[in-house]
């Protein structure tokens, strides 16, 4: 990445001023080394700005720099989750896992009905009714004792 400065005012063959602009041959990361600044965004994947600001803050240690970036973020991303937590998830999916007499119901719910028909949020809801029903199946006294054999519990509406 280069940069254009302007370096003051030069005369033309005509003997008319004005302003000059040249390509300054140095890179923009003046005090961070492309190397490190490659490493750093590979490891944590964290955007090319942020990862100069650590870089440049810590003198080019990765290690204090990739630090750095994970407390920011952590801290960036609570914030960022408490602006969110009010939002409506109006759409989602239910997931049943059945397994001889026993079986799960689970609901989850997402803010769009883009991310509802998404295959990797359908594999989500899949892996959330199975894992339940095993987490149910390992600790059967969590069991209500509602669908025995014989016993059928007719449809209600919420």
């Amino acid at each position: 990445m280069w940069v254009f400065r302007t370096i003051g005012v030069a005369r033309c063959s005509a003997g008319v001023s004005s302003l000059a602009r040249c390509l300054h041959t140095c890179p923009v990361l003046e005090g961070v080394t492309k190397a490190n600044l490659s490493k750093l965004r590979k490891k944590t994947g964290f955007t090319f700005v942020n990862c100069k600001k650590a870089l440049e803050k810590f003198e080019n240690d990765l290690e204090q720099a990739e630090k750095w970036l994970k407390e920011q973020a952590q801290k960036e991303g609570w914030a960022k989750a408490t602006k969110l937590q009010d939002r409506q998830t109006a759409q989602g999916l239910v997931g049943v896992a059945q397994e001889g007499t026993m079986a799960t119901m689970v609901e989850v719910n997402c803010e769009t009905d883009f991310v509802a028909r998404n295959p990797k949020f359908h594999q989500l809801v899949t892996q959330v009714a199975i894992a339940t029903l095993a987490d149910v199946k390992a600790h059967p006294q969590w069991t209500l004792g509602w669908l025995k054999p014989g016993r059928v519990i007719p449809p209600q509406t919420v």
